[in-house]
């Protein structure tokens, strides 16, 4: 792994890998070595294993080929590969945090219980304690962590960092995905609270546990591995292929991604008419 890792470009490939552009090189890899199959049939056979294998490391076989992609494919096409429906949510964010305590349901709006924000950013400091950037006994510690609040093998668990984002993977398949280390503290502490203060926290199912642990990154203030300042803006994200409109909540001082959820631009201009803005999948946005 450590030799694929060294030659995979990590801009196109890991969490940052574009289905569409993948799904186009692959086609064209598949023409290219038809046609010298029927010349010879071995040579269409090699020619096709090694654009596979650039594919893999690289994120693509042509150049140029985000460029093209976002000039020949619909945009409705891009957004289906883009960001898959969410799984409906068994849980009730909203009411599920306050009934446990971990949310004040105040006069003007929601905001943590004191008792809980005291007890998550000791739990955050504790969990990002003695962790170096890109160490590899850091991704195991994370791996183990991991492990003991999902009740799975830590020796099947692999947690790694591709760029600003943490992917953890069971067995090679892809299980989780952060947008950053920081935003991997702040579900990891959280979840380890939730267990004491949210009844029967394990019994509920793992997307809707993700979707209660992503809506309460919305109420940090302080970036749980730099203590900076967080803010949330609205941002267009350039992705491989298309342009999105997100709201985004990121750290001041290292910059560090807590959450991306999509934003519905158009709902700017029913606000002027009185309407509430409407984000689409804030709670969710972690997994």
């Amino acid at each position: 792994m450590s030799f694929i890792h060294r030659y995979q470009n990590p801009a196109y490939t890991g969490p940052n890998r574009c289905v569409p552009c993948t799904i186009t090189n692959v086609a064209i890899a598949a023409v290219g070595s038809l046609a010298l199959a029927v010349v010879a049939l071995p040579l269409g056979v090699v020619a096709f294993g090694v654009a596979l294998l650039t594919i893999y490391l690289q994120g693509y076989l042509v150049p140029g080929t985000p460029t093209f992609t976002r000039r020949y494919f619909p945009d409705w096409l891009l957004a289906v590969f883009d960001k898959a429906a969410p799984a409906p949510s068994s849980v009730d964010v909203e009411e599920t945090l306050v009934a446990a305590g971990v949310l004040d349901d105040g006069v003007d709006d929601l905001h943590l219980a004191p008792r809980f924000a005291t007890a998550w950013a000791e739990r955050m400091a504790a969990v990002d304690a003695d962790r170096a950037e890109g160490d590899a006994e850091a991704d195991r510690l994370d791996a183990v962590e991991l492990a003991a609040l999902t009740n799975l093998d830590p020796d099947l668990l692999d947690v790694q960092r591709y760029g600003d984002a943490v992917v953890a993977t069971l067995d090679g398949e892809r299980i989780g995905r952060w947008e950053s280390r920081a935003a991997f503290v702040a579900d990891v502490a959280a979840a380890h609270e939730l267990d004491d203060w949210v009844p029967r926290w394990r019994s509920i199912p793992l997307a809707a546990r993700s979707e209660l642990l992503g809506a309460l990154r919305l109420f940090l203030d302080r970036c749980p591995t730099c203590d900076a300042t967080l803010t949330l803006d609205h941002e267009v994200v350039r992705s491989c292929c298309r342009d999105r409109d997100v709201i985004a909540l990121s750290c001041s001082g290292c910059g560090s991604r807590l959450l991306e959820a999509d934003f519905d631009v158009s709902a700017l201009d029913r606000e002027a008419d009185g309407a509430a803005v409407a984000v689409d999948g804030a709670a969710g946005a972690s997994n």
